[in-house]
């Protein structure tokens, strides 16, 4: 596993916690620590929308991408992208985030239920992470080559 995440999920973590804000681990990190073996791109999480006034400031130094609305391939969502130590990190807002079917074209809203997460341990750091469940549904529905890979890997690891 990369160092380069493991110290930027750290500093990424204690910014969030001490600010009291709730965050939910997504995408290809969220499918390694459920136990695939993709390596780690990027880390996707969700905040609320009501929180990111409390971290703009503070992360303004590694901001790669603005804080703004993008409509990019499959993702029609409100974010915004930091590079700390080399590490690609991005933070999407819920509400209002949404995804296109690769299999219908049509636009689905993401729904972001910090309540459900799980808190799993990953390179030493407690993370609260999609449910694999969850995961699994919204990369078969986004279907690009990488979810693919993700959910035949996920569902191997989580076979009884």
């Amino acid at each position: 596993m990369s160092d380069r995440v493991k110290v930027a999920l750290e500093w990424l973590d204690s910014l969030l916690k001490s600010e009291q804000i709730t965050y939910q681990i997504v995408g290809g990190l969220a499918a390694t620590i459920h136990g695939g073996n993709r390596e780690v791109a990027d880390i996707d999480l969700y905040i609320n929308k009501a929180d990111v006034a409390k971290i703009l400031a503070q992360v303004n130094p590694y901001i790669s991408k603005p804080l703004t609305h993008y409509v990019e391939g499959s993702w029609d969502l409100e974010y915004f992208q930091l590079i700390y130590k080399s590490q690609k990190i991005e933070i999407g807002l819920f509400p209002g985030s949404k995804i296109r079917s690769s299999e219908n074209g049509l636009w689905y809203e993401l729904k972001t239920d910090f309540t459900s997460s799980v808190i799993k341990n990953y390179l030493g750091i407690e993370v609260p992470v999609i449910p694999v469940e969850q995961l699994i549904s919204y990369k078969r529905l986004l279907g690009r080559e990488v979810d693919n890979i993700d959910v035949h890997e996920l569902l191997q690891v989580s076979a009884p």
